[in-house]
């Protein structure tokens, strides 16, 4: 039970975004998905980032713990360093690098009667805030590490995906074993470019 509290407490620590952003008919990153004009526009990217932690989970054997959004704000930095595009967070032990996804379509599934359903899903967030555009048809941007809790080691993985330039609607996964049990949590994060 208490890597499953102590993993709560560490997903649960940003704000509920403003929802409520400028709609328009396309995103201008709508056609940027290929590696080498991915490479042109990375660096925009640089910069301080405020993170916003809505709804999410933790599924540990048959418990399901819903996570309420989060009231507090983070921020995280990213940079290129030579060919890497890495992202840092003051909890994180070293630096995470962000490439392209190579996956397919992503989907939110619940395959469990108790996962709530996602604040948005990747769909619903390119609607809202891309416009008639298709997500595979984004930068779709993929960053791997591990943590380390109640003496376990985890995989964590952060899906981004960047509806505009101040924008990145993001799926946050924690995964591992710890005291014999398997643990998944999964919520939906928002990073806007700090000071927006």
């Amino acid at each position: 039970m208490r890597p499953v509290i102590v993993l709560t407490a560490i997903l649960s620590c940003a704000a509920v975004p403003a929802l409520a952003q400028r709609a328009s008919d396309i995103s201008g990153l709508c056609g940027t998905s290929s590696p080498a004009t991915w490479q042109g526009l990375r660096e925009h990217f640089v910069g301080d980032w405020r993170v916003d932690h809505l709804s999410g989970y933790v599924h540990a054997g048959r418990m399901v713990i819903p996570m309420e959004p989060s009231p507090e704000t983070e921020t995280m930095s990213i940079w290129v360093l030579g060919e890497d595009l890495l992202l840092d967070h003051a909890e994180m032990t070293e630096p995470m690098a962000i490439t392209l996804a190579d996956e397919g379509r992503w989907v939110i599934e619940a395959n469990h009667p108790e996962i709530p359903e996602p604040a948005l899903t990747p769909d619903e967030a390119v609607l809202a805030w891309a416009g008639d555009c298709d997500q595979e048809d984004l930068p779709r941007l993929i960053g791997q590490s591990h943590v380390a809790m109640a003496g376990a080691v985890m995989d964590m993985t952060l899906r981004m995906l960047p509806v505009d330039m101040d924008t990145i609607y993001a799926i946050l996964e924690i995964e591992g074993a710890a005291q014999g049990q398997y643990v998944v949590a999964r919520r939906v994060v928002w990073l806007n470019r700090a000071g927006e």
